[in-house]
């Protein structure tokens, strides 16, 4: 169940295919006033995108007040119950498949960005949002706010995303554009490498992941006891990737949005951050030998 609606999982026989199945909130008064032309334009918008990583919108059924979107069927829920639910500490163990995911969600968020025209921004990423299939692979689900960008700036009269992922811009300015994706997108790095929810009572009263992460960088406290320790940061190889990737989640929550860097730089930056190998750590301490770092000095100084 969902702020949007409920999921039903649905089989047919003939062929046999597993389908989600989405029946969304809404009333008459909704298709009424323009409602159902809205849904059938997201509808063909999103049953145009084609890529590995956002999930495949097949088609809606509408019925008077009753609506309802057929998805693509995903087996293994959700990023937020593999981290904060029900298969929390089941599913994701390492830091590798955490790693993964973060690469698929930042080349979905890339193919909206970039390679469809005119732009497309979800506007409520977070861990909800990204659903895992049989392989753990992300999808990026729930187009529900997605928008075209036909205008920068968009002003919107609705909140569009979530608290904890939101961008601290929208709360003045009311406007969204790929940045705002970016800076959520910054969150969801931060609950994969902590483990830790956006927003936690033992961050304090108004403390949100960001700000919680930030607070122990400015009091020189080891961003290390940040990372979680059930997937291994306490090993030397493992938190040495986990805080490259750190490094890059911060650029993404910049506070200001001509800070953060696009979804394009972002794959750069962590296919330079990718988890070595055995082989590629098994040689000494040859320097020749290991990868070149993703910066020449820490980011995190400049950014606080």
């Amino acid at each position: 169940m969902g702020a949007s609606g409920i999921v039903y999982k649905a089989e047919t026989q003939r062929p046999h295919t597993v389908v989600a199945v989405k029946k969304l909130w809404s009333s008459g008064t909704d298709v009424e006033t323009g409602g159902k032309n809205d849904l059938v334009g997201e509808v063909n918008l999103l049953g145009r995108l084609r890529h590995r990583n956002i999930v495949k919108l097949y088609g809606y059924l509408h019925k008077d007040s009753n609506v309802m979107i057929l998805y693509e069927y995903m087996p293994n829920s959700s990023l937020w119950e593999a981290l904060h639910g029900k298969l929390a500490g089941s599913l994701l163990i390492d830091w590798v498949s955490r790693y993964n995911i973060a690469v698929g969600v930042a080349q979905g968020l890339a193919y909206l960005h970039h390679d469809c025209h005119p732009p497309v921004i979800h506007r409520d990423i977070k861990s909800n949002n990204i659903l895992l299939d049989q392989n753990l692979d992300a999808r990026i689900a729930d187009f529900g706010l997605a928008r075209m960008i036909v205008r920068k700036n968009e002003t919107m009269s609705m909140v569009a995303g979530s608290y904890g992922y939101i961008a601290p811009e929208y709360g003045y300015t009311l406007k969204v554009d790929e940045k705002s994706d970016i800076y959520s997108f910054g969150v969801v790095l931060m609950e994969l490498l902590t483990g830790k929810r956006p927003l936690e009572p033992e961050f304090g009263e108004s403390v949100d992941i960001v700000e919680w992460v930030r607070v122990k960088i400015r009091n020189n406290r080891a961003i290390e006891e940040a990372l979680d320790p059930n997937i291994g940061s306490q090993c030397k190889l493992v938190q040495e990737e986990m805080l490259l990737v750190l490094q890059i989640a911060l650029l993404c929550t910049a506070k200001f949005p001509k800070d953060r860097p696009s979804m394009r730089d972002v794959i750069t930056m962590l296919g330079e951050a990718k988890p070595r190998r055995k082989s590629s750590s098994s040689h000494g301490r040859n320097n020749s030998n290991r990868e070149k770092p993703i910066f020449s000095t820490s980011p995190v100084t400049g950014l606080l």
